[in-house]
């Protein structure tokens, strides 16, 4: 890899004006002549049809295997599994009492064995665990098997972000985040009509239910086993790229997070450094804590916007259709706003303006009386309630070049899946059919959450200025003193900027 000042090396003059240069602007690669955009251009696509297809529909699947439940429970899998109805909502709490606190080690093991392996291993595990469901046939077994599914489960989206960002340069994999964010509608979507056919699918052998855990989670298993043979483990062993195209993905990555002096090739190595670096990193910790308010009104929506839809005047069935087009906006704004903000370079302000018009939507939905209104503005509501899981994660992944302290970075962001347990006390159905109330408390949280990522925004922009300042009176031997420090590393380094 291209080596950033030696230590033993004293510094030239021109490398502290280099330093005092860069310092100005976010750290990042970008093609410059159309030759070397054509060619960056046909390394994303071929990483597109590959790594992201392949880490999609895992995503998707994941959606289904761990939603499936739901849609069994209106056949006969209750009564021939000899379960008591209230088994499927507590299966649904034990399912996230290991898919939660387990996302951060799940994320770290990833980090040891390798991204492309784990993000398998778990596409395995979890797809046994969904065909292993034909076999239910009291409540034990059952909740058993909702917890190793939760353990299945559990660091997968963190770890398909931090493989995503070994691939692609910071302002590229805003997108990427986004259209794989963007396959859980796909899933919600999906899902029901997939179990909806499934479920006639009656034979002398397996009821309509067993065929659709095997079918479901033999999609798990069998895209697991391609992974695994299609997957590349880093770019520069990437099998469907030429060699031009290898070495061209390489060096774009390594001049990503260049003043970090990281190695883009260095994937396996982790530390209880890592560990407590990420830990004790109040910044980020801050805006994980922020992101949960951001995700609150995707989990709450998922689950509970067909009974929103049918206090606007729906009815059964209908409402259940009424509530599909507003998924569809969510999916299309979620596209747009991601694409704009790798366009621009900016994180924190494109996730504050899709939270924005979240606040828009669910205030109309809480205040207006007109039933028409208030369905219209659900569409602006979920057009921008989207953006905040992908541009968080990779606003995350931008200001931690460090790949170990990524990893373990972005599994703490998988507690952001609590919004769901604050969605559940939200939206009690005593509340019905308005909602309002729920709402209002909705609104009320996305309004902090705003407030939390401008106050974080500002703190970045501070902490660069401050660096600046240092930076400009820096000569040959403090800058060579700053490379040669072991007590900051990655973000922790004066010459590195932030993010925002």
């Amino acid at each position: 890899m291209d080596a950033v000042t030696p230590v033993q090396e004293k510094a030239t003059l021109s490398e502290v004006e280099n330093a005092k240069q860069a310092v100005t602007t976010v750290s990042h690669y970008a093609p410059f002549s159309d030759e070397e955009k054509a060619l960056d251009r046909r390394v994303n696509l071929k990483f597109d049809f590959i790594l992201l297809l392949i880490l999609a529909i895992g995503f998707i699947l994941l959606g289904i295997d761990k939603t499936n439940v739901g849609f069994v429970a209106t056949s006969t899998f209750i009564e021939d599994a000899n379960l008591h109805p209230n088994d499927i909502p507590n299966s649904l709490s034990l399912f996230s009492a290991t898919y939660v606190p387990l996302q951060p080690i799940s994320s770290m093991i990833g980090r040891w064995v390798g991204p492309k392996w784990w993000v398998c291993t778990l596409m395995l595990v979890w797809g046994a665990m969904c065909i292993a469901h034909i076999g239910v046939n009291n409540t034990s077994t059952f909740l058993a098997l909702r917890l190793l599914l939760g353990v299945g489960e559990a660091g997968f989206t963190p770890t398909a972000f931090y493989y995503m960002s070994l691939f692609y340069p910071k302002f590229s994999l805003g997108f990427r985040m986004g259209l794989f964010s963007g396959m859980y509608s796909v899933a919600g979507a999906f899902a029901g009509v997939l179990a909806y056919g499934l479920l006639h699918l009656e034979s002398s052998v397996l009821k309509g239910w067993q065929t659709v855990f095997l079918f479901e989670g033999t999609l798990t298993v069998l895209l697991a086993l391609i992974g695994l043979f299609a997957l590349p483990t880093t770019p520069g062993t990437a099998w469907f790229l030429t060699a031009e195209e290898r070495a061209h993905a390489m060096k774009r990555m390594r001049l990503d997070d260049a003043h970090a002096g990281t190695d883009p090739e260095d994937e396996t190595k982790i530390t209880l450094r890592d560990v407590k670096d990420a830990f004790t990193d109040w910044r980020k910790l801050l805006i994980i804590v922020f992101n949960i308010l951001s995700v609150l009104p995707v989990t709450a929506f998922t689950t509970f916007l067909p009974l929103v839809v049918e206090g606007m005047g729906y009815e059964g069935i209908r409402a259940t259709l009424m509530a599909v087009p507003p998924f569809v906006a969510g999916t299309v704004g979620l596209i747009i706003i991601v694409y704009s903000s790798d366009r621009l370079k900016e994180r924190s302000l494109h996730t504050v303006f899709g939270m924005a018009l979240g606040l828009i939507g669910c205030i109309v939905m809480a205040t207006s009386y007109d039933e028409k209104v208030r369905y219209g503005f659900a569409h602006v509501c979920l057009t921008g309630v989207f953006v905040g899981g992908p541009l968080i994660a990779v606003w995350l992944t931008s200001n931690t070049p460090d790949k170990s302290v990524r990893s373990i970075i972005l599994g703490i962001n998988g507690w952001s899946n609590l919004a769901g347990v604050i969605a559940g006390q939200i939206f009690k159905s005593s509340y019905a059919p308005s909602y309002r109330t729920p709402l209002i408390i909705t609104m009320a949280l996305i309004a902090v959450g705003m407030g939390g990522f401008c106050a974080m925004r500002g703190l970045y922009m501070w902490e660069n200025r401050r660096r600046r300042k240092i930076i400009l009176a820096w000569d040959e031997q403090e800058y060579a003193a700053e490379q040669a420090r072991t007590d900051r590393r990655g973000d922790k380094k004066l010459t590195w900027v932030y993010a925002y």
